[in-house]
């Protein structure tokens, strides 16, 4: 019996310059509650409309986009902040939901973390073996999936190496990789006013906002504090 031919790698058809500009142009259209088409989308990203079709498949397989490819996901929507906001918080922690809830990426970080470390080309040569091997856009893909895992703070690159970032939490024993808080007086900075949250009858919580926000940047601020703490 033939054996089934299995179907082609969803692998991205232009580089990962032009999927953060998908990516950041979704977010803008879902933050301000307008339809999302994927002409908008490539107009406001400065891209071809086909762009966003072609490469659609690909961020379904990531976890940027829900598998109807019809919105963002949470990982998409914190990168989305991130990149929008210019916020390395968020956009590092919208890629670390996407390494750990993809199979690949997910693969890939444990053989890096099983290893101590990966050889640039053994780390390609192990995503062959886990796709369909070198197809159309392979090479691109393989540059994104580096580039991912290097932007969740889990991997950094060393040399011709990808290796794990060691002073991380550790899930296992919950160390930090530093102190939440510091000791160091807070700083005022100008154009800022702090204001008081009181959270309980024991505890304060500060925010720095700007003297006088604009309705749309209020929305978004709640909108990010809403994603950072997981609140539905």
């Amino acid at each position: 019996m033939a054996e089934t031919q299995k179907a082609p790698y969803p692998w991205p058809r232009n580089s990962w310059v032009i999927l953060t500009k998908i990516i950041r142009a979704w977010y803008t259209f879902t933050s301000e509650g307008g339809e999302v088409t994927g002409k908008k989308i490539a107009d406001t990203a400065g891209v071809h409309a086909s762009q966003i079709s072609t490469n659609r498949p690909f961020l379904v397989m990531l976890g940027v986009v829900n598998p109807e490819g019809t919105s963002l996901t949470e990982a998409g929507k914190r990168i989305g902040i991130g990149l929008y906001n210019d916020n390395e918080s968020m956009r590092r922690q919208g890629f670390e939901l996407v390494v750990k809830s993809n199979p690949l990426l997910s693969d890939m970080l444990n053989i890096i973390k099983g290893r101590g470390g990966l050889k640039e080309k053994d780390f390609s040569d192990e995503i062959a073996l886990r796709t369909n091997g070198k197809t159309e856009g392979f090479g691109t893909g393989v540059g994104i999936l580096r580039e991912i895992l290097i932007s969740s703070g889990l991997v950094e690159a060393v040399g011709d190496s990808l290796q794990p970032v060691k002073n991380r939490i550790d899930e296992a024993t919950g160390e930090l990789e530093k102190p939440a808080f510091s000791d160091k007086p807070v700083i005022a900075v100008v154009g800022l006013k702090r204001i008081p949250i009181p959270v309980s009858t024991s505890s304060v919580w500060w925010i720095e906002v700007g003297e006088n926000p604009a309705d749309g940047e209020v929305v978004r601020f709640l909108e990010m504090q809403r994603l950072m703490f997981g609140i539905k």
